[in-house]
């Protein structure tokens, strides 16, 4: 059962003082193990484990598991955090990302990646999977907010304007705000015919973008979106390489015409896939490469509501003619409670994140 975890609950994680000195990078794993691990207030862990944890300050980092995988999430200078998966980590690294010297900074394990085609610790020249965190501190709480929808196998972490912020008004589109500054995680195992939800490596992540580690701020990439998005086992069970790992793909569908009316009676709630397209998937002989896409998983949580493209957009319909005060005000569609989502602002698959068991 998938839990919402927000950053205004009783008792839900505060910010820091200031970001500086890695406060907000370990304001942000604080969270994280808040949500999965410890629990808060009245709302109970989602039943992920820390599997290892530094509290040095400035150089924290934290690897937590769900039983497949781990996620590892290592401080970046001051700001900002790099971010791994694992299938299992032996010897954590040492310092922070940036501050120390690489690779010393990265952990040893079993089949870690680091970004899409790097797997671990790769090079300083090479760009680590990253988020930038700078508003995670008191002074920037009212421009911020945090929704995490969890359960013990999977986890959507969403950052966005707060309810009634000046900028965000029931027209807009997307609840994602503009820039690097609002990130969006999806972290975990998927649904899939072949990879079970038990399965060693059915672990992944998507995430938007990355930097190369002598970069002292993680900028890199459209942070609002999962325009990177990769695992740590192919749907046919066997390890990525480092020539095909970046061949996962989510997407959702271009569909249009009674989509555009909000208030329709019966609305295709369609899941958002994901395909794999390495040298390895299986086709017919007669079947192009080109057109070989393998769709092998759905991401737990989330469902496609609106349409892409240019018109019509779903949440900008349903939102004035509800009333709604702000873009991620939850609505109940199809029996369903779904929070206000897509993929990113300029791939405008208009989506929701939901707890409700039957989409997990």
């Amino acid at each position: 059962m998938a839990t919402v975890y927000r950053s205004t609950d009783a008792g839900a994680p505060s910010y820091p003082a200031s970001s500086t000195n890695g406060a907000a990078a370990s304001a942000f794993m604080d969270i994280l193990k808040a949500c999965l691990v410890d629990g808060y207030g009245s709302k109970p862990a989602a039943g992920w484990s820390v599997d290892y944890e530094d509290t040095t300050v400035q150089k924290r980092r934290i690897g937590l598991s769900n039983g497949n995988g781990v996620f590892e999430v290592v401080t970046w200078a001051s700001v900002s955090v790099g971010l791994f998966i694992w299938d299992s980590i032996t010897t954590p690294g040492v310092g922070s990302i940036y501050d120390d010297s690489w690779p010393g900074v990265v952990s040893e394990g079993v089949n870690g990646w680091q970004h899409e085609r790097i797997p671990a610790p790769g090079n300083s020249s090479d760009a680590v999977a990253c988020l930038y965190v700078n508003t995670f501190q008191s002074s920037q709480a009212s421009n911020i907010a945090w929704t995490v929808v969890a359960d013990d196998k999977a986890f959507w972490f969403l950052s966005h304007y707060p309810e009634g912020h000046s900028s965000v008004d029931a027209s807009d589109s997307l609840n994602n705000a503009k820039g690097s500054y609002y990130p969006q995680l999806f972290v975990g195992a998927v649904k899939s015919p072949d990879l079970l939800r038990d399965d060693p490596g059915n672990f992944f992540l998507g995430f938007g973008g990355g930097s190369v580690p002598t970069a002292v701020n993680a900028t890199g990439g459209s942070q609002q979106s999962l325009s990177n998005f990769w695992g740590l086992r192919t749907p046919m069970g066997t390890l990525p390489s480092a020539a095909n790992n970046s061949d996962f793909e989510p997407y959702g569908l271009d569909f249009d015409r009674y989509k555009r009316n909000p208030l329709s009676s019966v609305r295709a709630l369609l899941p958002a896939l994901c395909s794999y397209k390495g040298s390895d998937v299986p086709k017919p002989s007669s079947l192009s490469s080109l057109y070989a896409d393998y769709h092998f998983c759905s991401l737990p949580g989330i469902c496609q509501l609106g349409e892409s493209g240019s018109q019509g957009y779903f949440w900008i319909n349903y939102n004035e003619w509800r009333g709604a005060s702000w873009s991620l005000e939850p609505a109940t569609i199809g029996g369903y409670t779904w929070i206000p989502w897509s993929f990113s602002q300029n791939d405008l698959y208009e989506c929701g994140v939901t707890d409700h068991p039957d989409w997990w």
